[in-house]
Order: C-alpha cells, then structure tokens, then sequence
C-alpha cells in the first residue's frame, strides 16, 4: 500500500508540474496550525521533478509484480516514470533547460525494464483488421497488453456513455481532422503525404491503401460497427468533420446514453515501446535492433513495414518537417517518424495535447480543424457504389440525398464553395509563446497565499 500512495502521488504532482511548472512540495501531514506550510511559496520544477522520480523508485521498489489491470503494480510505476522522464527530458531539450539527457536516459531505461522484465506485450491474434480495434471495444481489458484499466460493469451499473458521444447526433461537435488523416502511412510504408495532390483527394481515394489502423481509428467506405451486418458510411450529423471516430466504438447494443460498459485503457504497453524509442532517438543512441523491438512491434500488429533508422535520416519527411521545424541533426528524421507514429497509435488516448507542449510546438493548436475535402457543392459519393450518399447544400436541400449538410455558419468549406469542411472559422485562436505553455495561477490561490508568484506573462 506504501507503493500505492507513492505511485499517486507522484501522478498527482506530475499533473500539477504539466500544468503549472514550479508548484509547492509536501511530504508530511499539513495541520490546521502549520501556517507556514500552508502559506509556503512554489518549489522549483526541477526539484519537483527529482521528488516525482524519487516518489516512483519508491513505488516501484515496492508494489507487486502481479498482473492486474485494475490495479496498480510494478509495471504501471515503471510506465509512469518512463513517460514523466520523457515528458521533463524533451521538454528542457526544446525549451532549454539542464539535465535533459538525464531524464531521457532515466525514460528509456524505465521502458526497458518493462520490455525486459514485465509480463507484457503488443496484443496480437494476427488479424491486422481487428486486433487495433479490440483494444479500445472489448468489454473486458484485453490484458497482454493493457497495463491499467477503468473497468465497467454492466452488472454492477458502472457504465459510460462512450458509443453515444461517437455515434449520436447531439454530439456533433467531435471528429478528426485532415491533418491526423493525413498522417497515416500508405501500406507500402510511404507517406500519403508523399502523393502528389493528395491534400485534394476525396473521401474514398484517401481511404486507398493505409495503415490499417486508419480504418479501425475512423469510418472509412468499408467500415462496418461491431455487431452490425453492413458496412456504414460517416454520419454527418454525429461528426463535424467528416472523420467520424470509431476508435473506442463498441457493440451495437452499448449505443444508448449510459449503456456503455467496455474497459477502457489508462497504461498500455505500446505507449511504453513508443516511450522507449523516442527517448533513445532524442539522445542519439537509437539502433536498428531498438527500433524493431519498438515500433516495429506496433506495425508489425497491424502488418505495416517496420521503420528503417537509416532511410529515415536521410530521407526526412518534408510535411512533417514543416510541422515540427525545431527538430533538426542528423538524428531528425527517425524522431519526425517516432512522432508520426505516437500520433498514430495513441491517437484519442490523451496524449496529443501534453506531446504539443513539451515539443515547444504549441502554435500548431492555432491551426483550424480542417476536415473532409470536397471539390464543391452538389451530391457525392463517398464509397464509390454510384449512388449519392451526401448532399452539400447552401440554402435549402436540392436532391434526396441520403445524408445533407449545411455549408455556411457553423461549417463553411474552405475555399468558399471547395475545399475542406471547417467548424467555427469565425473563432480565432491564438497560442501566446511566451506564456501559453503553463497555465496561470489561479488568482483565487495567490489572494490567499501571497507566497506564490505568478506564472511569467499572466500577470
């Protein structure tokens, strides 16, 4: 139980750090008396980094070794302090700051010991079409490779609403963008992006010939719902991007609100793998063997090509050097992939926005949620059966289409009557460098301890 406490803790403060960088430290029980604890200023975030990874050596050296995904273990410590000493390591390398090599070295070697010594691995039955899918829909945590679950229990009524936020339409505003689509690898190994003209390719060419976990992350013209007997095309009004998700979709029968009970994933392996990898690639001691038993896992599961270290360094992917401009050496093109591969597998698992931040690349949240590309208004076929499926319309309706969608107001295209569906256009966003990457202290808090400073430029 003492490995338990240290083990949330630790989460407890690396929540806290993400969020605000220097936070106060306690260790010890804070009485109605302590005054000065209670009014003590904020700790460096350097030495809260220390107390976090001392917090995990102490859950680690302590909790079972069980395999339990619904408790807390050795492995879950291990997965959380590769993650915690990636997250502090890459984010002193991009915004400067000491001891970066350090953390990375502490990232990888957390990783390893879950690849050497834990019970775990990458899930796979070798059906490439499904095994993805089944991480996210199974009712019970598949646990090869699922480290710590939220469990749910029809039986027991601990249920969720997850098919209904994907599926209904009074949740419309969710859905993947053009940007995360085009991220996916053809199945070749080769960029989408690598295609000429690809940024206007319709819904069913860009459906040609991708990683397969493309097809069991969104509806694509052959997707068909666990528990269904005919493929179904995007729903419109469930999706305001076109790229409706089915990632985390389960039976047919868990659609209504509150009647989902499938476990849902908190620490998985592949996350360590990826962990893993990355940390080495940002110290430049990555090796082909290092990738293969990482990454290669990963494709290896959904039968992609593994990643060659070689052809990725010397053969950049332009797109995504673009995005990611601060990534350079002679080391840049593996981590430009690793990346693309984080963003693949860990897509709508709650890592994006965090990977954003201590990549010091957070203008990228200015972009707009670009979806779906059409070449005008009119009716579409989105599977290539010759029948219409979607009408895009200004005004009122013209044909009986089986599907129709407003364009203007809340959803305008892009290029007026072309181009890629875009939600709200008319909110600007804007990430501030120079204070955006830690949110402001709450004034509430700093009225009542007048110890703590100001995050810089939220005053």
């Amino acid at each position: 139980y003492s490995g338990v406490a240290y083990f949330f803790r630790a989460l407890f403060y690396y929540n806290k750090l993400k969020r605000f960088g220097d936070v106060p430290w306690y260790d010890t029980v804070i009485g109605t008396g302590d005054t000065d604890l209670l009014l003590k200023p904020r700790d460096s975030r350097g030495f809260i980094t220390q107390k976090i990874i001392e917090d995990l050596d102490k859950a680690i050296e302590n909790l079972n070794t069980d395999r339990s995904s619904d408790r807390v273990n050795r492995w879950t410590a291990l997965a959380l302090k590769s993650r915690v000493c990636l997250f502090e390591g890459t984010f002193r390398k991009y915004h400067g700051g000491q001891g970066a090599d350090e953390l990375l070295n502490l990232a990888q070697l957390a990783a390893k010991r879950v690849i050497d010594e834990s019970p775990y691995n990458i899930y796979s039955t070798g059906n490439s079409n499904t095994d993805y899918r089944d991480l996210f829909a199974s009712n019970d945590a598949i646990e090869n490779e699922i480290i710590l679950t939220r469990r749910y229990s029809l039986d027991l009524d601990v249920i969720n609403s997850i098919n209904y936020y994907f599926t209904s339409p009074t949740q419309s505003d969710v859905g993947l963008t053009k940007s995360i689509v085009d991220t996916y690898l053809l199945d070749s190994g080769l960029p989408f992006t690598s295609q000429s003209g690809y940024e206007t390719f319709n819904f069913l060419e860009e459906s040609q010939n991708r990683d397969p976990r493309m097809y069991q992350t969104i509806r694509t013209p052959e997707y068909t719902r666990i528990g269904g007997n005919s493929s179904v095309l995007p729903d419109f009004s469930a999706s305001i991007s076109g790229y409706q998700i089915a990632k985390y979709v389960s039976d047919v029968s868990q659609d209504g609100f509150q009647a989902g009970y499938q476990d849902i994933p908190i620490f998985r392996y592949a996350e360590v793998l990826l962990n893993f990898a990355e940390a080495k690639a940002e110290l430049g001691t990555l090796t082909q063997v290092d990738l293969d038993t990482s990454i290669g896992l990963l494709r290896s599961r959904v039968g992609m090509p593994g990643l060659n270290l070689a052809n990725a360094n010397a053969n950049p992917d332009s797109v995504l050097q673009s995005r990611y401009s601060n990534v350079t050496g002679s080391n840049a093109g593996v981590i430009l992939e690793i990346r693309r591969e984080r963003r693949v597998e860990l897509v709508l698992e709650g890592f994006r926005y965090d990977d954003l931040m201590r990549w010091k690349n957070g203008k990228l949240l200015e972009e707009y949620f670009n979806g779906m590309y059409f070449s005008g208004l009119g009716q579409f076929d989105l599977d290539g059966n010759s029948s219409f499926d979607l009408e895009l319309f200004q005004g009122s309706p013209t044909f009986n289409a089986p599907q129709t969608l407003e364009i203007g107001g809340v959803i305008t295209l892009s290029n007026g009557t072309e181009g890629n569906l875009v939600p709200f256009a008319d909110r600007t966003k804007i990430f501030d460098e120079t204070k955006d990457y830690l949110y402001p202290i709450p004034s509430g808090d700093i009225q009542l301890n007048s110890n703590l400073d100001q995050n810089p430029n939220w005053e």
